[in-house]
């Protein structure tokens, strides 16, 4: 037989066993014989390009680079598309799978901002009064004292990062803007009354 014919015959042999590896486990031993499948082509290459054609072989190995790892691909996909390919390959996860405790988190981060009150000394960590929910807390570095006011600031995964929150600036009272007392008018000096008269 015509070593060329040879070479595309165990080429596409190998090909197919890829796919046959996928949809039936056999342990390696069909991975082995498509192995087994590349390395005859590529002998029966080897015998009839690459001394008399040298393009042809450079093409071929080409070819199996390309066409190897894109069976593989297509082989997979093909596998994730068939009831098998469901029990086999597990589901792509979802975002809130990945990510635990979403629904918690997005509830702890409107609390941003927010006042509370420190149940007992954080140092680091402690238990806060917030919106009348006691909260696992934890300061951001700052030993708090029990019964201090807490601000929220951040959420590191389901529990809230508190500050100390700053003492309220006393409103200015009405007094710091009393008006200064009028003052006294004076009277226009009549130039005809006498000098003592004039400033009593």
């Amino acid at each position: 037989m015509d070593p060329q014919i040879l070479v595309l015959a165990f080429l596409f042999a190998g090909l197919l066993l890829i796919f046959a590896e996928l949809f039936l486990p056999s342990g390696g031993i069909i991975a082995l014989l498509s192995t087994s499948c590349f390395l005859i082509s590529g002998y029966y290459a080897y015998r009839s390009w690459y001394e008399t054609s040298p393009l042809y072989w450079w093409m071929y190995l080409g070819g199996v680079v390309v066409l190897i790892p894109a069976a593989i691909i297509g082989a997979f996909q093909l596998l994730a598309k068939t009831s098998l390919g469901n029990r086999v390959l597990a589901p792509v996860p979802t975002h809130e799978e990945v990510t635990p405790y979403l629904e918690e988190q997005a509830r702890l981060r409107k609390l941003i901002g927010q006042q509370g009150e420190a149940l007992n000394l954080m140092t680091p960590g402690g238990m806060v009064l917030v919106n009348g929910e006691r909260l696992h807390a934890t300061s951001d570095g700052m030993v708090i004292e029990a019964g201090s006011r807490v601000e929220v600031t951040e959420v590191r995964g389901t529990r809230i990062v508190v500050r100390q929150a700053q003492p309220e600036e006393n409103s200015l009272t009405l007094d710091t803007f009393q008006p200064d007392p009028p003052a006294k008018e004076s009277k226009p000096l009549d130039p005809w009354l006498p000098e003592d008269d004039r400033h009593s």
